[in-house]
């Protein structure tokens, strides 16, 4: 739930600061690139948790196909511990993600906030006319 959850922030992030992104122009592009900046390192948790989003899914249909064979075949053993075995690794995976969940949210924040003036604003109002 948290990785849907954290997925949703980054895709709004990402497409918030696309919507921030000036016509191109000639120089003072520094904000610009500061914001494409951005949102590759955004796309790239998104990515990172799209990708653990459909390992749970995986998970949930290989545990499947095992409770399967356990219940069809009480008998061999091998399968009740299997599934106690992808049951742990599941839970180990589960916990590591909910660290680097904390770990995404708090990079997505100082990404952010570090950079909200340039992304707000990419390019200065103070530009001199030269012409």
């Amino acid at each position: 739930k948290n990785v849907q959850a954290q997925a949703v922030v980054s895709t709004q992030s990402t497409g918030w600061i696309q919507l921030q992104i000036p016509k191109i122009e000639d120089g003072n592009n520094f904000g610009v690139s500061i914001q494409e900046d951005t949102i590759s390192e955004v796309g790239g948790y998104f990515e990172y948790l799209r990708n653990a989003f459909d390992e749970c899914a995986r998970y949930h249909g290989n545990r499947g196909k095992v409770a399967t064979k356990v219940m069809k075949y009480p008998e061999v053993e091998d399968y009740a511990q299997y599934m106690c075995e992808i049951d742990c690794k599941q839970f180990q995976l589960a916990r590591i993600l909910t660290n680097e969940l904390k770990m995404i949210y708090s990079c997505v924040y100082d990404i952010l906030n570090k950079n909200s003036e340039k992304i707000k604003q990419p390019r200065s109002q103070t530009s001199i006319n030269l012409y």
